[in-house]
C-alpha cells in the first residue's frame, strides 16, 4: 500500500458526512448528533506486524485470530490482559508481499468451524507465475486443534492474472447465508484501465458469492441457486455466475450486520469521493462511470443498463482519503452505540458512524464520532468485530484499539 494511496487501494470500508468537534457523553447524545467515541489499547501486552483483519471462530473456545499482511495468523485468548500469541497458521512462503496491498489479506471461518474444523484465507499468489489472488481452504491439525495444517490447503478460487499489485479487493467472510463472499478490485492503476467496472463478465470491480460446501461443474465450489445470472438469465445475461454485484473499484472491507444479516461495504475512490454501501444481490454501484454520488469522467466503452446504486454515504477527499470500512456495532457493553456503523480513513485517522433509517438504505445520521484532538491518529488498515460484537480498530502501529463511548 502505498501508504499514500492505500488510499487508492489498500483499504476500503468506510463514510463520512459531517463532523462532531467535541466529546459528549455516549448515552446522552448530542442533538441531532451521535454517540462520540473514544479508543484505548484493547490488547497492552500484545504487539502485531501489519495487522489487516481480525476473527473469532464460532467455538466458544474464547479465541480471537489477527491476520498479518505477511503471511501468519496469529491466536489469543480474548481477554485485555492476555500477554501471548500462538501460531495458528504460517503461510508466508506463499505468500507475495511485493506491492503494498498485497500479502495474507483476508480470513473466514466456516459457520461449522466448531465441527468440521475448516478456515478460509485469501492471499496474493507469491511468484513465479502472473501476479493474482487465490481463496484457499485450510483444516486444523489432527495433531494439534490448536492449528492449522499447512499441508491440507485446497486452492479453491484463483483470480484471472493482474497486471497490476493494487485494488485487490481481498475480504473474505461468510454471509448469514452460509455462502462465501470475496471481494475483489478493478485490478488496480486509475481510471479503472480494464474497464471491469461496469462488467459483470469478469470478476475485476465486484463481490462474489460461492458455495463451498457444494462443489459442482468441476469446480471446487458451486454456485448458489440465487446468484444474479442464475435466477435471471436475461437481465443480468452475461454476467459471470459467481458475480453477486458490480461497480466497485476496491472494497477492502465489508461486513454483515449480525443483527440481520445486511452486507455493509467501504469503497475506496480515486479523485475525490469515498464510500459506503449496503450490498445487494444484484446491485450496481456505479463505478466507474460513478465516484460516490458524483459523475466521474466516462471511460467506459458501455455502461450496464442496470440502475446506480447510490452509497448510503460518503466523504471528500479534504476529509481522508481511503476508507476503511467497520462494522454495524452489536454488542451489549455500550448500548448507545447499538445499530451505528462505525467507519474510518486510513490517511486521515478520522472514524465516522452512520445510523440507517428503517432498513431504507439511506442514512437517518451521520458524523465524525472521534475526537483525534483527545484520541490517537491511528493508520486504520482495518476494524474488528469479536464474539460478543464488541469493535476494534487494527492500527497499521501493530496495536489493536478497543472502541467505546466516550467518558466511559
Amino acid at each position: 500500500m502505498s501508504l499514500q494511496r492505500i488510499t487508492a487501494g489498500f483499504l476500503g470500508l468506510g463514510l463520512l458526512v459531517g463532523s462532531a468537534s467535541s466529546l459528549f457523553a455516549a448515552d446522552q447524545p448530542k442533538a441531532g448528533g451521535l454517540p462520540q467515541l473514544q479508543v484505548k489499547v484493547g490488547y497492552p501486552n500484545l504487539k502485531f506486524k501489519r495487522p489487516v483483519a481480525y476473527a473469532w471462530p464460532n467455538d466458544q473456545s474464547g479465541r480471537s485470530f489477527v491476520v498479518e499482511q505477511d503471511g501468519r495468523i496469529l491466536a489469543f485468548a480474548n481477554k485485555p490482559d492476555t500477554k501471548e500469541t500462538s501460531v495458528f497458521l504460517d503461510i508466508h512462503e506463499k505468500v507475495n508481499r511485493e506491492g503494498n496491498e498485497e500479502g495474507l489479506l483476508g480470513m473466514a471461518f466456516h459457520p461449522k468451524f466448531k465441527d468440521n474444523g475448516q478456515i478460509f484465507v485469501y492471499y496474493s499468489a507469491m511468484k513465479p507465475g502472473p501476479r493474482r489472488s487465490v481463496v484457499s481452504r485450510f483444516t486444523v491439525s489432527k495433531s494439534n486443534p490448536n492449528q492449522a495444517d499447512p499441508a491440507s490447503e485446497q486452492i479453491l478460487w484463483v483470480s484471472k492474472n493482474d497486471p497490476f499489485g493494487n485494488h485487490n479487493g481481498g475480504c473474505i467472510d461468510f454471509g448469514q447465508d452460509g455462502q462465501l463472499y470475496i471481494s475483489l478490485g478493478d485490478s488496480g492503476a486509475a481510471d479503472d484501465p480494464l474497464q471491469s467496472g461496469q462488467d459483470g463478465s469478469d470478476w475485476w470491480g465486484s463481490i462474489l458469492r460461492i458455495d463451498v460446501d457444494h462443489p459442482s461443474d468441476g469446480k471446487a465450489y458451486g454456485i448458489p441457486s440465487d446468484n444474479p445470472v442464475v435466477r435471471d438469465p436475461v437481465k443480468f445475461k452475461g454476467w459471470a455466475p459467481e458475480v453477486y454485484c458490480i461497480g466497485l473499484r476496491n472494497v477492502w472491507k465489508f461486513s454483515f450486520d449480525r443483527s440481520n444479516g445486511r452486507c455493509w461495504a467501504g469503497d475506496v475512490g480515486q479523485n475525490l469521493w469515498e464510500e459506503v454501501d449496503i450490498i445487494v444481490n444484484g446491485g450496481n454501484y456505479g463505478w466507474s462511470v460513478r465516484e460516490g454520488k458524483h459523475a466521474f469522467p466516462r471511460r467506459q466503452k458501455l455502461t450496464s443498463s442496470l440502475p446506480k446504486i447510490e452509497p448510503i454515504a460518503e466523504y471528500n477527499h479534504s476529509e481522508g482519503k481511503s476508507i476503511t470500512g467497520g462494522y454495524v456495532y452489536r454488542g451489549k457493553q455500550h448500548p448507545s452505540l447499538d445499530g451505528l456503523y462505525i467507519y474510518g480513513d486510513f490517511d486521515s485517522g478520522r472514524v465516522w458512524a452512520v445510523r440507517e433509517r428503517e432498513l431504507s438504505g439511506e442514512a437517518a445520521a451521520v458524523s465524525e464520532v472521534l475526537d483525534l484532538k483527545k484520541n490517537p491518529r491511528i493508520q486504520i488498515a482495518a476494524f474488528g468485530e469479536d464474539e460478543a460484537g464488541e469493535i476494534y480498530i487494527l492500527g497499521l502501529d501493530g496495536k489493536i484499539y478497543s472502541i467505546m463511548p466516550a467518558g466511559k
